[in-house]
């Protein structure tokens, strides 16, 4: 009896693509945020300008970058143990010398804004950096994008876009 060509193959291609409707991601650490699409966690929350990759960098932290180009960085951080609050606003006196905070309440949410202009690699880049407390919660937010994209400053300045209702 003669057998088709195919016919040691087709089992084969079977199996690969049933193990790839199965499969898990390689790191389940990370995830793609699109467009619109937001991360949420107790009272913030933060959307993206442009399809984005997340990484949990702990239970506590997290990373965002956008998946083309590079433009901005955004890393946000849950504090939760006593004291670290006073102690990330000392650290930032150091890194924003002669800054005060402009300060905003939202929601029952106090939010400190510290922001200043920087180069990094020769890029001129604005940073930003929010702390928002509410009642015993508080996090951080650290961004910086290339300060001549006028759209991130507008996308990243509103501190109404780290809040969630509740």
């Amino acid at each position: 009896m003669i057998r088709p060509p195919f016919s040691k193959i087709l089992p084969l291609l079977f199996i690969l693509t049933s193990i790839s409707v199965y499969s898990v991601p390689l790191d389940p650490d990370q995830k793609v945020y699109q467009p619109g699409e937001t991360f949420t966690e107790d009272f913030i929350k933060i959307d993206f300008p442009e399809k984005a990759l997340v990484r949990t960098e702990s239970r506590k932290r997290w990373r965002a970058v956008p998946l083309k180009d590079r433009p901005w960085l955004a890393i946000w951080r849950k504090l939760d143990r006593v004291g670290e609050e006073t102690l990330g606003t000392k650290v930032l006196e150091t890194v924003f010398p002669d800054t005060t905070p402009e300060k905003f309440s939202i929601s029952r949410t106090e939010i400190l804004r510290w922001s200043k202009e920087d180069n990094s690699g020769g890029n001129p880049l604005q940073l930003y950096f929010f702390l928002l407390r509410k009642e015993d919660k508080a996090y951080t937010f650290y961004i910086a994008f290339y300060k001549e994209r006028q759209d991130l400053k507008e996308w990243f300045s509103n501190p109404n876009r780290y809040l969630n209702p509740q």
